[in-house]
């Protein structure tokens, strides 16, 4: 087995990305997915089972008069085979102020009330095939799906099931940089208190390789709005990633906000064991 160094963060970047968002409206999928940035150019298949672990942290306004700021315990269990990989996210979250989780992104809620509220999360699930590796000028190709099944209680999460499918691009600028991006279409449904919208996500990114057992780089994120008179998610989230020894990892990252419909700070780690 062959432990893959990247671990990029990324909302949205990957279908699991945006698993992890639905389930627990934190940025803590920007500490998984870009691994796939290095296994879509690599050549040989190989399987791996990934168990994966840490704290996700954001805070901001998101146009409130207060900030909601959202703590997420993810546990992660994730199988690659070949071109085909899948995940499961089970968080524990802990949200305190005025916002509600819908779609992944926090939104003001109505009454301007600060609440704290935690448990269980939204689950994410996710599967993506590698259509094509990179050959030939052109990049490697990855399609994917998503859902957000949900478990948590409607203080924290909607309490009705998400989906969504995406499209992404990983492209090897040589033996030490990747550049990668992604689009893709989520369908929201809506509970009985307010009515949500399907809508595009993009992101984009680069990696480098700046050492054997070191990588770091950054990411672009943005969503359309979920509902109504918000504006899109947009974030720029730089991240650095470790292995610590054998098959252990560790991934550091952070998030700035670019418009007040997102995070305006977040931050999380993320330890990883391959085998």
């Amino acid at each position: 087995m062959k432990f893959s160094l990247l671990a990029a963060p990324l909302a949205l970047l990957a279908t699991s990305a945006w698993a992890n968002d639905a389930a627990d409206g934190s940025s803590g999928s920007r500490a998984s997915d870009a691994t796939v940035a290095t296994q879509a150019t690599e050549v040989a298949d190989t399987t791996e089972f990934e168990l994966a672990s840490g704290i996700d942290y954001s805070v901001g306004n998101y146009g409130a008069a207060s900030d909601t700021s959202v703590v997420s315990v993810p546990l992660d269990f994730k199988l690659r085979v070949g071109r085909f990989r899948g995940q499961v996210s089970v968080p524990f979250v802990t949200v305190k102020g005025p916002g509600q989780i819908v779609g992944g992104v926090v939104v003001p809620s109505s009454n301007n009330a600060v609440v704290s509220r935690s448990g269980l999360g939204d689950v994410g699930v996710s599967a993506a095939y590698l259509v094509s590796r990179q050959s030939h000028g052109l990049p490697a190709i990855e399609l994917g799906v998503a859902a957000k099944i949900p478990t948590a209680k409607q203080t924290i999460g909607t309490g009705k099931f998400d989906y969504s499918v995406n499209l992404s691009a990983y492209e090897a600028l040589g033996p030490n940089a990747t550049l990668f991006g992604s689009i893709g279409y989520s369908w929201l449904t809506s509970p009985a208190a307010y009515q949500l919208n399907n809508g595009l996500a993009a992101s984009g990114g680069f990696n480098l390789r700046a050492a054997p057992t070191t990588n770091l780089g950054f990411s672009v994120a943005y969503r359309e709005p979920v509902a109504t008179g918000l504006q899109g998610q947009a974030t720029v989230s730089p991240y650095v990633t470790h292995r610590l020894g054998g098959n252990v990892g560790l991934t550091l990252y952070g998030v700035a906000g670019l418009n007040d419909a997102s995070p305006r700070v977040g931050a999380g780690l993320r330890l990883s064991i391959i085998r």
